[in-house]
């Protein structure tokens, strides 16, 4: 059988970066969807978020996208291996302020068809169409796929909340990664780090082998603004959550450009 030719990424523009919370509920698409809205408006790249969380409507909810003729890529109906610019582009939504977005399958049952090799497909094609490439990827493709991630993935940024197990498992996380993918290629943000039982941060960068430079504070009635309205609105206000986020974004920016 004749070997898969691997993709060779190491002559595109593009720059691709990965989000993975360590524990669900930890704010990962709340970070991504922010980062990116905040990249779109202020920067002169065309960004395309892709959602991965199969099976669930987080994007269509936050971003009130209540049409039932939404395509996601569960509407993928050919062979990954026949994708092109024109087949992905009209499963891409573009909103005004430049944002573009990639649902995920609403439909469980299409889960299998994001495994390793389709999802290097996808960020190929999407790396000839868009400057910067968001990606809200789950935990489970993560430790399916991460070796692969080394070749395609500018940054990859776990998100995590700062109680004890939250940590345990962002040790744990880099940890499994050992030498595979350069230090300087991985940011961790810490989110809510002021809510409920938190570890302190001398503890966390005690625990921690790679540097912790992000911490994101928790503000319910920016939570609100979020689910309600979008990741949009949000950088109309100076709070302190906005500022870090919007910091944040300014450093991953300048990392990447």
């Amino acid at each position: 059988m004749e070997k898969e030719k691997k993709l060779d990424y190491s002559f595109r523009d593009t720059r691709t970066v990965l989000f993975t919370g360590v524990k669900g509920g930890c704010g990962c698409s709340f970070i991504a969807n922010t980062v990116a809205a905040y990249l779109a408006q202020t920067k002169n790249v065309s960004v395309v978020l892709v959602d991965f969380n199969t099976g669930k409507k987080d994007s269509r909810t936050v971003f009130n996208l209540t049409a039932d003729s939404l395509r996601d890529l569960g509407d993928i109906a050919c062979d990954f291996s026949e994708i092109d610019i024109s087949l992905l582009k009209k499963l891409v939504i573009t909103f005004d302020n430049s944002l573009n977005l990639v649902l995920p399958p609403v439909n469980f049952e299409k889960a299998g068809r994001l495994n390793t090799k389709n999802i290097e497909i996808l960020m190929d094609v999407l790396g000839r169409i868009f400057d910067l490439i968001i990606v809200d990827f789950p935990f489970y493709l993560f430790f399916e796929a991460k070796d692969t991630f080394y070749d395609f993935a500018d940054k990859l940024v776990f998100v995590s909340n700062a109680d004890f197990i939250s940590i345990s498992n962002l040790k744990l996380l880099i940890d499994n990664i050992g030498t595979g993918m350069p230090a300087s290629k991985i940011e961790i943000v810490v989110n809510r780090f002021n809510f409920k039982a938190v570890t302190a941060s001398g503890r966390i960068a005690g625990t921690i082998s790679l540097p912790v430079k992000t911490f994101i504070p928790y503000d319910r009635d920016l939570e609100y603004l979020y689910i309600t309205s979008g990741p949009f609105p949000i950088f109309n206000y100076t709070l302190r959550t906005v500022r870090a986020i919007s910091d944040f974004s300014e450093c991953l920016y300048g990392d990447l450009f």
